[in-house]
């Protein structure tokens, strides 16, 4: 067998096998030959025209096990055949599977030889409610012909441990220098071929020498529009305990396009949850895959069962892979926590700038894992690399709770595309600042042509809790997370009714109002206009973005008139400050304004 890794339930009715049945087989013996065993009904439905069923109705109780001595034929059909392990008595789904499986036809390939369980090489077929374990290759290969491999459906299937659910039995026992699966998706050099509209749904795939699911191109082929949709991927079957894949749980490799990963568990697996990587030889990007509403690193009862790299990883160097070339690929609406490097990590080829842009993560609760919860190619940032154009994370100026309302100020630094930038904001898990763990979803703030922006809520923040912040530009490009803010109790200087003045805007309640500073971007001195238009004490500071007073322009009573002081880029010790961003605020008669100054 020559390696083939180096070259919404969803559209399940739509992925149906044909209407009529040209031939049903019942098996009934678990003998590995001879008339009513799998062998001679997997060998009649591919000699017969027309779509096939083959049932089971071993006697006696379950499990049963079939244990080939040598490979299964594959399935070649092109009408597709319907192995149907359900049929078996005592066999069911259960009222919430896959958790409440229970199959009674197990597959063993501990004497099958150097062979897949089911090899499947054409369209229509549906392979459910079987046990597959023990084979020395992938427990089921589903594999690109030039006619198109499309619209198979496997579902309710364990793949990787015993009939208990518990018990691992791992599929990929033969040689450790190909790149084995639980159920692997594949098109292969020498046979290059389409595989697509496929469906893996409601299966347990754990407990695999390899990684658990595998989408793999070559050269000439295609896998893309196939969807994974509520697998148990590294866990037991309750999804409450640790069966790992000894790699990824779900690896996409090479030019893969197009597929959807939506509402799975994916835990404790021996590398990556989710590993999406392009092939550099040939330049072929994994991209616009969907990553949805999946759980990576807990248990469905919220146990950490991490897996033991990164929760998701986009063109990571990981075993024989060079990197990169995973682009445009979006993840949303996952619960990320709890693995033992980042929640999801992004790297970049270093030979090409735009191999791994345009990644989306969006909605994302991300929360206790051991790195950070993004990292934009930390380990290749030295190299020039650039993943999603290592866009800069947002400034939270600062994030305030009084009356019931918390109102959040911040800045970004890219300026001029005030309507294709977006800022979300997340409530903070507790944990270390750098860690920037972000579990809750807030909202969205959209920053000005000046790169300002505000964010306010009532309800979902309040007086110490702490927040965090992503930004994502048109592209789909998103930022690291800024660094944690706290969200501080108002002041002396609360707003009377939550009055926020707008720079260069008359207010009736406010005492003195903050004008535009210019210049603005300023290389030098930047002059502050301030209106007084009652007499009143006034403090005008210059702030860092994370809080540090830099230096006191304005400390006393002023009268009526009008106002301009000089800033010339100094911080309280008489020393000139670095270029960048900083804050100046005006505190005047229990009123606070701010405005954004860029230093050159």
């Amino acid at each position: 067998m020559l390696r083939y890794i180096s070259c919404s339930v969803l559209a399940l009715l739509l992925l149906a096998a044909p209407p009529l049945t040209a031939g049903s087989y019942v098996v009934h013996s678990t003998a590995d030959a001879g008339a009513h065993s799998l062998r001679w009904a997997l060998l009649q439905a591919n000699a017969s025209a027309g779509p096939d069923v083959i049932t089971f109705a071993i006697p006696g109780d379950g499990p049963h096990v079939i244990k080939p001595d040598s490979p299964l034929p594959p399935l070649t059909d092109p009408a597709g055949v319907i192995i149907d392990g359900l049929s078996q008595k005592g066999s069911g789904i259960g009222s919430n599977p896959p958790s409440t499986l229970k199959l009674q036809i197990v597959l063993d390939g501990s004497n099958a030889g150097d062979a897949p369980g089911f090899w499947i090489l054409s369209s229509y077929n549906r392979v459910q409610g079987i046990v597959i374990n023990s084979f020395a290759e992938d427990g089921i290969r589903l594999q690109a012909i030039k006619q198109g491999s499309i619209k198979n459906i496997i579902r309710h299937c364990i793949v990787g441990l015993d009939a208990d659910g518990m018990t691992p039995r791992p599929n990929g026992v033969g040689s450790r220098t190909t790149h084995w699966a639980g159920i692997a998706i594949i098109s292969i050099a020498h046979s290059p071929g389409l595989a697509h509209d496929n469906l893996l749904f409601g299966n347990i795939v754990s407990g695999n020498n390899g990684d658990g699911i595998i989408l793999a191109d070559c050269m000439g082929g295609r896998v893309f529009g196939n969807t994974l949709s509520g697998n148990r991927v590294g866990s037991n079957v309750t999804g409450s305990a640790a069966a790992g894949n000894s790699r990824d749980g779900i690896l996409l490799y090479g030019g893969c396009y197009g597929n959807t990963i939506s509402g799975n568990l994916v835990a404790a697996n021996g590398s990556d949850g989710l590993h999406l990587v392009g092939d550099e030889t040939r330049n072929a990007q994994a991209h616009h895959n969907i990553i949805r509403k999946n759980v990576i690193g807990i248990s469905l009862d919220n146990t950490p069962l991490g897996n033991t790299y990164n929760g998701i990883n986009l063109g990571g160097q990981e075993y024989e892979y060079a990197g990169g070339f995973a682009a445009n690929n979006t993840i949303s609406g996952n619960t990320i926590a709890a693995n033992g490097k980042d929640g999801v990590s992004i790297w970049e080829y270093p030979g090409s700038s735009h191999n791994a842009d345009g990644n989306r993560i969006s909605q994302n609760s991300i929360f206790a894992n051991a790195g950070l919860a993004i990292n934009l190619n930390s380990d290749g940032a030295e190299s020039g690399a650039s993943p999603n154009n290592r866009l800069a994370a947002p400034t939270i100026i600062e994030a305030e709770y009084g009356k019931g309302v918390a109102t959040v100020r911040g800045s970004v630094d890219v300026i001029g595309k005030d309507d294709l930038l977006t800022v979300e904001l997340y409530k903070c898990h507790s944990g270390p600042i750098q860690k920037c763990q972000a579990p809750i979803f807030l909202g969205t703030a959209s920053p000005d042509k000046e790169g300002v922006w505000l964010f306010s809520t009532n309800g979902l923040l309040e007086a110490g809790d702490s927040i965090v912040a992503v930004l994502i530009d048109d592209a789909g490009n998103t930022s690291e997370f800024a660094n944690r803010q706290p969200v501080l109790a108002m002041d002396f200087f609360d707003r009377p009714v939550m009055a926020d003045y707008n720079v260069g805007k008359s207010n009736a309640r406010a005492s003195a109002l903050l004008r535009d500073p210019a210049p603005n971007p300023a290389t030098e001195l930047t002059k502050i206009k301030v209106d007084v238009v009652q007499d009143c004490w006034g403090i005008l500071e210059i702030y860092t973005p994370s809080g540090e007073l830099v230096q006191t322009l304005v400390d006393r009573w002023m009268p009526k008139g009008e106002y301009a002081v000089d800033w010339d880029r100094s911080n309280w010790r008489g020393r000139p400050v670095e270029a960048g961003t900083y804050i100046c605020r005006l505190d005047a008669d229990g009123v606070r304004q701010t405005t954004v100054i860029t230093l050159r």
